[in-house]
């Protein structure tokens, strides 16, 4: 691969700029130049011993010799690819048989250089060069006489694990070939003298052949490398009187669109349109779209009430895509999703699967918004606090914490269920049972004053957000029946001096309802040196009432 007739700097990717560029490897512009250091780390002038390095990378620099004025010296850098001992090897190294240099580094996506070809003599650096490109790369594998695909671009680089190419071979990589019949190859690392990316445009044409033949190709394509197949070619592919044809089509178009998302704004109509199909089309349709949604959901929020109708409580693989869609909607418009809620609630139960975990989350989701909407689904919500699984448990709890913050007496008939969750491991569910808990106890203290020594042991939590929700609970306890928080006041004391400000807040909001004497002098302190001003405000608060 020849260099281009512009030389960019392999450092920044800005043209180099000077009339010999052309014959040196991976040439660096005068600009990045200015910038090498000595392997001290001290600017490297003109003349100091090589190897030079700019922002991290190792390059050499060859000297001349002005005959006109010998002690005029001049430099020319280059940058290392492949970590070389010299000049004269990075040099060497760096170009053809013929003397000219080889295109190592082209602008990525960004515009800075990125490196497209390597001779890589470990795994680890093959695969940091892999490791640069996605889907939509291919690549040419040199070797001396017998490479495994000829002069065939190949894509989707894989390691093999050991036990398929046995404990003592070496690194050993499959690789499908980019051609009217892709075929799977392997080769192993010693193999390879170098590999190179191939630019699309040498790509060989894919969309010759049957609909069947041109499906297969792409199908087998879009598994190692979705972003080499052009989405124009797969439309038409979609809508075939076939239906073999059409399911690998709709399941290729669904691996292309999971790769690059925005390819699904062009077809979100063509993907509507095959909601209409057979069940397993109507799969990978559905999974495209909650694609698109979890992107672009303005693209694909008037296709709600159709996905949601994709509900079926005999199909856990769709219920799991239009959950997938439907949280992705809810959480940019949660209204485009209420009317979703009965067919959401008919998937909850106390065994959980991906699908009713997602359900769970679009509960969760639209109580914040709208908790009157939720509001019936209560004792639904309340028999999920059986599951025996914490992330379950935690997203049941914090759709009923938005609901009780509205509706207190929601969840009154399980408050016993919620008080079991306090002694649970994880502490996101502890925090949300008692911030529950605390919800309640604002209008209803009587039904939750009876689990005070429950509750009051998690002023010690290693969590802060759960030491702030236990006093929290405990102020709207005190607030009515300020005696049966009375046993807590040292813990309070204790905590005015928590590094959480909410928790010094309602530390001070308890101690007041309880008129707790003893906390006159540590509540003073705060009224006059606390960092916040909200502490200070309720510490003075709680002292007028004490005193």
């Amino acid at each position: 691969m020849p260099t281009s007739r512009q030389p960019r700097c392999s450092i920044c990717g800005d043209a180099v700029g000077r009339p010999d560029a052309e014959r040196i490897p991976n040439p660096v512009c005068r600009a990045c130049d200015g910038r090498a250091e000595t392997a001290a780390g001290r600017p490297a002038d003109s003349g100091e011993p090589n190897p030079v390095f700019i922002d991290g990378h190792t390059c050499w620099r060859t000297y001349t010799v002005d005959a006109a004025r010998p002690t005029a010296v001049g430099h020319r850098t280059m940058r290392d690819a492949i970590g070389c001992d010299s000049a004269h090897e990075c040099r060497r190294r760096h170009t053809d048989s013929d003397g000219e240099p080889l295109s190592w580094f082209a602008p990525g996506p960004t515009g800075e250089p990125m490196q497209i070809r390597t001779v890589a003599d470990s795994a680890a650096a093959l695969e940091r060069f892999f490791s640069q490109f996605d889907g939509s790369a291919a690549f040419r594998v040199l070797a001396d006489g017998h490479a495994p695909a000829g002069e065939t671009p190949v894509a989707g680089p894989t390691r093999l694990p050991a036990a398929a190419v046995g404990l003592t071979a070496p690194p050993t990589y499959e690789l499908t070939t980019v051609e009217a019949s892709p075929r799977t190859i392997r080769v192993a690392l010693p193999e390879i003298d170098a590999i190179e990316v191939v630019p699309q445009a040498a790509l060989p044409p894919l969309d010759e052949g049957s609909p069947a033949e041109r499906v297969d190709r792409y199908r087998q394509l879009a598994a190692v490398a979705p972003g080499l197949l052009d989405p124009e070619a797969l439309w038409p592919l979609v809508a075939v009187d076939d239906g073999d044809v059409r399911y690998d089509a709709i399941r290729t178009v669904s691996s292309v669109i999971e790769e690059r998302p925005e390819v699904g704004l062009a077809a979100v109509d063509r993907l509507a349109d095959r909601l209409d199909d057979d069940r397993p089309i109507r799969l990978y349709a559905v999974r495209s779209l909650a694609t698109v949604a979890d992107q672009y959901p303005d693209a694909v929020v008037e296709l709600t009430p159709q996905i949601t109708a994709e509900l079926d409580a005999q199909n856990s693989l769709l219920n799991a895509a239009v959950t997938e869609f439907l949280l992705a909607v809810a959480e940019h418009e949660p209204a485009a999703a209420i009317d979703a809620t009965p067919a959401i609630a008919s998937l909850l139960s106390p065994t959980p699967t991906r699908a009713r975990r997602q359900a769970l989350a679009v509960v969760s989701v639209i109580a914040e918004s709208f908790p009157e909407e939720i509001r019936p689904l209560v004792p639904q919500l309340c028999s999920l606090l059986d599951a025996d699984d914490d992330p379950y448990r935690i997203s049941c709890t914090a759709a009923l914490g938005h609901v009780t913050s509205v509706y207190p007496d929601a969840a009154t008939p399980v408050v016993p269920i919620l008080a079991d969750q306090l002694t649970a491991f994880d502490p996101e569910l502890r925090g949300n049972a008692v911030g529950v808990l605390g919800d309640i106890a604002q209008e209803f203290p009587r039904d939750v004053a009876p689990y005070t020594d429950e509750i009051t042991p998690l002023l010690a939590d290693a969590d802060p957000t759960v030491r702030s929700n236990t006093a929290g609970a405990l102020a709207r306890i005190a607030a009515s029946l300020p005696e049966r928080v009375d046993d807590a006041v040292p813990q309070l004391i204790e905590l005015l001096e928590d590094s959480w400000t909410r928790s010094r807040v309602h530390a001070c909001w308890v101690l007041g309802h309880c008129e707790a004497a003893e906390a006159t002098e540590p509540l003073t302190e705060h009224r006059y040196d606390d960092p916040s001003e909200a502490v200070r405000a309720r510490a003075a608060w709680a002292l007028d009432r004490i005193e």
